[in-house]
């Protein structure tokens, strides 16, 4: 008799439901921002490489051109110091990893590694 009357949710599990996508929605938009900025060093990492004779640029300039781009993109949590060069045969390894820590609430944060490497051709 009472299986006709129950249907749906009751109060507390719409409330839990609508608790897990606020926590979820929480989550996003805090980590929605570094992601982005990853977007910029991607992209400014490749805009470097594209440039003319990338392969024969010493550190020393790869750093000022990607400080010059990072300040174009506003990109504040990854400095152009943390670039890393290797040679590797006939080519060249240019990687950038870095961590970013996002306060979500209290002393609870979360952190957020990226790595990126690209190659190009080195001269002879």
């Amino acid at each position: 008799m009472t299986a006709n009357r129950e249907r749906g949710m009751t109060m507390w599990s719409g409330l839990f439901v609508i608790g897990v996508v606020a926590f979820f929605l929480f989550l996003f938009f805090k980590l929605l921002p570094p992601y982005l900025e990853d977007l910029k060093v991607k992209t400014a990492l490749d805009g470097l490489l594209r440039e003319p004779n990338a392969e024969t640029m010493s550190r020393a300039e790869l750093i000022e051109r990607l400080d010059k781009r990072f300040d174009i993109d506003n990109v504040t949590n990854v400095k152009p110091g943390q670039l890393e060069i290797k040679p590797m045969g006939k080519m060249k390894v240019i990687s950038l990893k870095y961590e970013v820590v996002v306060p979500l609430a209290y002393n609870v944060s979360a952190l957020l590694e990226f790595d990126h490497a690209r190659q190009v051709r080195a001269t002879e």
